[in-house]
């Protein structure tokens, strides 16, 4: 009975600190804040349960204690196997969760810009169209078209043309709020959805944001490089969610329009269309650039 009681605290301490591994593992997977600190509380508890249980054998093996029952060591031994077990399985939880977050982000997210991918934008589009709809509250798109990207990318390289894209992204996520969506549209086109945005304000803000682009530096002047400091336009269409807009797909149908029209009358410009019936109108604003 005094060996097995020996061999039970032994083994009990061994699944403390297997316990105490698994937190530490835990807790590097977890964000800075309350959580991650409650659980480096509860290591230093694992760690105060094994020093109660190595000055427990240390007290027994020198005599100054007696083992009284076999039951005291069972009890010690399976509360020790609790805590491992319940160790182990909340880091397993927690890395499932946190693969399969990052598994659905690397779905939604395109690899080049950084931005959300077309996939994404299609189903958040349609949400939130119902969501304007159903509440009565303005929803804007803006189409954004490179001018002339296919040009450069021919001219300076397909790498080339991607930095372009980059860097338009980049500047697009920094100038627009944390709840509007910026996604990649198709190979040359940048979409940014605006929430709570009337129509006037969204031909505003795209006309705002052409200009800013025209203005910015996209690919700097490097003296070890062949390719001079390069500035490039945007051409926008602008479409807001009407009585007659029944889906995302409304919608950004009737922005490509507006993106067709701007690029036959030229580039560098915002063109709004009225999608009340889905139809080609007359611009309501035309922006190009300064002589």
């Amino acid at each position: 009975m005094y060996l097995l009681a020996n061999i039970l605290f032994l083994s009990g301490i061994c699944l403390y600190a297997a316990s105490l591994f698994t937190v530490q593992q835990l807790v590097k997977r977890l964000p800075l804040g309350e959580v991650r600190n409650n659980w480096k509380v509860l290591s230093f508890f694992i760690v105060g349960f094994i020093v109660g249980y190595a000055a427990y054998l240390f007290m027994l093996w020198t005599g100054k204690i007696a083992l009284t029952s076999i039951t005291l060591s069972s009890i010690c031994f399976a509360a020790s196997a609790f805590v491992l077990l319940l160790c182990f399985l909340t880091y397993q939880t927690t890395r499932d969760i946190s693969e399969a977050i990052a598994m659905d982000q690397a779905s939604i997210i395109d690899p080049i810009l950084d931005i959300y991918n077309r996939r994404y934008f299609d189903r958040r589009i349609d949400e939130e169209t119902q969501r304007s709809r159903r509440y009565n509250q303005p929803l804007s798109i803006i189409l954004f078209e490179v001018d002339e990207l296919e040009s450069i990318a021919k001219k300076n390289g397909r790498l080339v043309g991607d930095v372009v894209l980059r860097k338009i992204s980049d500047f697009l996520v920094e100038s627009v709020r944390s709840s509007d969506i910026v996604a990649r549209y198709d190979e040359h086109k940048i979409v940014v959805a605006t929430t709570q945005t009337k129509p006037d304000m969204a031909i505003m803000l795209a006309d705002r944001l052409r200009g800013e682009i025209e203005r910015l530096e996209v690919l700097p002047n490097n003296e070890k490089s062949a390719i001079d400091a390069l500035h490039v336009t945007v051409t926008a269409g602008v479409s807001c969610v009407e009585d007659r807009i029944k889906s995302g797909f409304d919608l950004t149908d009737v922005a490509e329009k507006a993106m067709k029209r701007a690029n036959s009358e030229g580039h560098n410009r915002v063109y709004a269309y009225d999608p009340s019936d889905l139809e080609v109108s007359e611009p309501v604003i035309e922006a190009t650039a300064a002589a």
